[in-house]
């Protein structure tokens, strides 16, 4: 019994701060209704560039999408089409402009292949632009170039 005392004496002001900060917590969860704090509260515009660190978001993607060896866009996040596919290559069209001072990125998808590469990216700085241009390279079995799966990004800093 002494030793609880003692322990009680000695950390009152901490068990004291600890039901403070529960009972405001408790008081929040329950004055506060549910949902009343979320994206409709926030306005367009009320989160600007300068109130973000710069080190904390660096950039979005705007468009992305994951090709097939045959062409077939197998996700992508706004309606993408391929033209001139061949499994080596193509063009990848999405609808909508894609936003000026971005850069596109691809990556050989799933199956990974140690010798295929992405050998040339393009999406022209022009306005009005709405593809990106890739060549694909390196991935060869007994000598024949094979086909490769491509996932592709518009990145925007």
């Amino acid at each position: 019994m002494k030793k609880t005392i003692g322990h009680l004496r000695a950390n009152a002001i901490a068990y004291l701060a600890l039901f403070v900060a529960l009972g405001g917590t408790g008081y929040a969860a329950v004055s506060i209704p549910a949902g009343s704090v979320g994206t409709r509260q926030l306005r367009n515009g009320a989160v600007t560039a300068g109130k973000l660190d710069g080190r904390s978001i660096t950039g979005y993607v705007a468009f992305w999408a994951k090709v097939y060896t045959t062409g077939r866009v197998l996700a992508s996040s706004a309606p993408a089409k391929t033209s001139g596919w061949s499994g080596l290559g193509g063009n990848i069209s999405f609808r909508g402009e894609l936003p000026n001072g971005c850069f596109p990125v691809a990556a050989i998808g799933a199956p990974v292949v140690s010798n295929g590469y992405v050998s040339t990216v393009d999406s022209s700085s022009a306005s009005g632009r709405t593809g990106i241009s890739l060549n694909l390279g390196g991935n060869t079995l007994n000598g024949q170039r094979q086909p490769l799966s491509v996932n592709v990004a518009e990145i925007c800093p």
